[in-house]
């Protein structure tokens, strides 16, 4: 895999508690997101900050892998220049102070946090992203992280040659480092669990079916699926999911 990671990010994914519909959810995540970015610390020292929310437009063709339907989920995206500024943000009682009132419904109790490298398969400049495709993948006893992340960087290898020229405008795979462990934990997010992230963008729909409907790509889905035990009719599936996705963009400092 080549590395296209410009600058430091870390992931959020917050899983909904029992209690909260996927809706009611989605606007306490965003109100948390709101209330970080007019912060002047995140002001000055986050690059971007991006919340990524399920939608439909792809379920049915993400049903056809097996994989089980996905619970209620955000993931929320931080790019920053350094760890000096990443440190600054964290200590900050005002960011702090947020954290702690998202408490009330769960935000970080369900949470899994970590930095990540980015690896980047596809990425076609200047192209809008009409659909995003989010899937998260836990990793099986069996595997490391590092093993689980280079099975899956040969695996987007081959999908991302079917069809050739590729109808994806960006594919990339997010693997976990602990760069960051010590500073999310200390902002209130619990141990992270292994598991990776891998995001694919398309200029149109048609585009993200073209990739889902081919052949060679319904094998492939389906035999990982199948390896690693993430198919919902497994007798013990491994927590992982697959959605299409709305992008909202909460601060940009590019």
């Amino acid at each position: 895999m080549s590395s296209t990671t410009k600058r430091s990010c870390f992931i959020g994914i917050h899983k909904a508690p029992p209690n909260l519909s996927r809706e009611e959810f989605e606007a306490k995540a965003g109100a948390v997101a709101d209330a970080i970015v007019a912060l002047p610390v995140v002001q000055k020292n986050l690059l971007k900050l991006e919340m990524i929310t399920q939608n439909t437009l792809m379920d049915k063709h993400m049903n056809v892998f097996g994989l089980p339907e996905p619970a209620p989920t955000v993931v929320m995206s931080f790019e920053y220049e350094s760890l000096e500024n990443l440190d600054e943000m964290l200590k900050d009682p005002t960011l702090q102070k947020v954290f702690e009132e998202s408490d009330d419904f769960g935000f970080r109790k369900y949470a899994t946090a970590f930095a990540a490298d980015v690896f980047t398969k596809v990425e076609a400049p200047g192209v809008t992203a009409g659909v995003t495709v989010i899937a998260i993948f836990a990793c099986p006893p069996q595997f490391s992280v590092d093993q689980l992340g280079q099975k899956f960087g040969e695996l987007m290898d081959k999908i991302a040659a079917q069809p050739t020229p590729s109808p994806l405008s960006h594919y990339s795979l997010w693997l976990q480092n602990d760069a960051v462990d010590k500073h999310l934990q200390a902002l209130g997010y619990p141990a992270p669990k292994p598991l990776i992230v891998a995001r694919a963008e398309s200029e149109h729909l048609d585009h993200m079916k073209e990739i889902c409907e081919h052949s060679e790509v319904l094998r492939l889905a389906k035999e990982t699926v199948q390896e690693f035990g993430y198919h919902r009719d497994s007798d013990n599936p491994a927590e992982s999911c697959c959605f299409s996705a709305d992008v909202v963009t909460k601060i940009s400092n590019y």
